[in-house]
């Protein structure tokens, strides 16, 4: 009987095991195939990775240094922390315009860099030094990955942004007119 009960729990194992197998092998076939759809009509594929909070962000390049980035679909400007100017090699260029949200009022800095998602780059000249400091704290209590700008609708729009939420992917064409 002993004998009989162990052999179930094996095969019982083994089914759940091949079971598990098949989903990834499955989502992984998805992923493939979306990729290699959107690849063809151009688009980049960006991984994107989901903090402790709940919040996704992608990293890029910005003038050749890797770059992590909020992504906020209802953000209305991509922003770089002005606190990583320097890191980034970025100039700052006083505007009259303010920024409202996340319950303030704040005066914006515009910049501009080099964007590079794989191997295809753009020069962005509608980018915002803010400090985000404020988004850090929260991020580090909760032991979350830490950002370097916010990725805004202003960019996803221009470059034309497909999230796929089910894979964790955004795919963005770099070579969309601005």
């Amino acid at each position: 009987m002993m004998k009989k009960t162990l052999m179930m729990a094996m095969m019982l194992v083994a089914l759940v095991g091949c079971t598990d197998t098949h989903k990834k092998v499955e989502g992984d076939a998805v992923i493939s195939q979306n990729d290699s759809v959107m690849a063809e009509n151009g688009y980049e594929v960006v991984p994107l990775f989901k903090t402790r909070t709940g919040h996704l962000t992608a990293t890029m390049r910005v003038n050749g240094k890797a770059c992590v980035f909020l992504i906020d679909t209802g953000g209305g400007a991509t922003l770089i922390d002005v606190e990583k100017k320097e890191r980034y090699g970025l100039e700052a260029f006083r505007t009259g315009d303010y920024a409202a949200g996340i319950g303030s009022v704040r005066r914006l800095v515009r910049t501009s860099a080099i964007v590079r998602v794989n191997e295809q780059e753009t020069r962005e000249d509608s980018l915002f030094l803010m400090d985000i400091s404020y988004l850090n704290v929260e991020f580090k209590k909760n032991h979350s990955r830490q950002v370097d700008g916010v990725l805004g609708t202003d960019f996803m729009e221009r470059h034309r942004a497909v999230i796929d939420y089910s894979t964790s992917r955004m795919y963005l064409k770099m070579d969309s007119p601005r």
